[in-house]
């Protein structure tokens, strides 16, 4: 295990590798108050390859070799990264290929969170079935770490098959690493009970002489 993430919206991930895994690769795993939501797999280019879902009982696996992968070195060497790629998809009742397309771009913006500075990484993602159905659409903010080489929630918009656009705000709020208290815990702190004003994290800063930057990017 090298790091546990408290964020807002009542969710706790831990994260962790293996000796014997691919070097780079490793595991996240989410929690709410329910207990375990979640467990998904990553190379060291943060290409999604694994997942199992416990609130559906449902698993998806990278199909490889992807359309367009998703790399990590790509978005930090010019800014932006595209992505397509197929995973296979088990329901209880049902198992099919989707295709996942999309992108992440640096808005050039950096936040203090926890005392880290963090990337602000404009996203875009779209998973369809196999005919072609948006199943799942969204875009939001990210946030990366280049000291801890870890991508974090963000606020984001869920838009719905009918049109509908809920937005949701997961970011972090506290960044725990190995020896600090609270490390490995996976009872969620934040967000749980909104009339608790003791759990309440504070807001990101932006960091001295950045801005908000808007772009024009069709991608966006």
């Amino acid at each position: 295990m090298f790091a546990t993430v408290q964020n807002q919206a009542c969710s706790v991930e831990v994260l962790w590798r293996c000796k014997t895994a691919k070097p780079g690769d490793f595991w996240e795993a989410t929690f709410s108050l329910d207990g375990l939501e979640s467990i998904v797999s990553y190379d060291g280019d943060y290409q999604w390859l694994d997942a199992a879902y416990y609130w559906d009982s449902s698993s998806e696996r990278f199909h490889p070799p992807a359309i367009d992968p998703i790399s990590r070195d790509d978005l930090l060497s010019t800014g932006i990264d595209t992505f397509e790629f197929t995973m296979q998809r088990a329901t209880p009742d049902r198992d099919y290929e989707i295709r996942v397309i999309g992108a992440d771009m640096l808005t050039g913006t950096t936040m203090v969170i926890d005392g880290f500075a963090l990337d602000e990484v404009r996203t875009r993602l779209e998973i369809l079935d196999e005919e072609g159905t948006v199943e799942y659409a969204s875009k939001g903010i990210q946030y990366y770490s280049r000291d801890l080489g870890l991508f974090f929630l963000g606020a984001e918009t869920v838009f719905g098959p009918d049109g509908t656009a809920d937005v949701y705000d997961d970011g972090p709020a506290d960044i725990i690493l190995p020896g600090e208290p609270g490390f490995g815990d996976t009872e969620p702190l934040y967000g749980c009970n909104m009339q608790d004003a003791a759990f309440t994290p504070p807001a990101p800063e932006t960091s001295p002489g950045q801005a908000k930057k808007e772009t024009n990017d069709d991608q966006f």
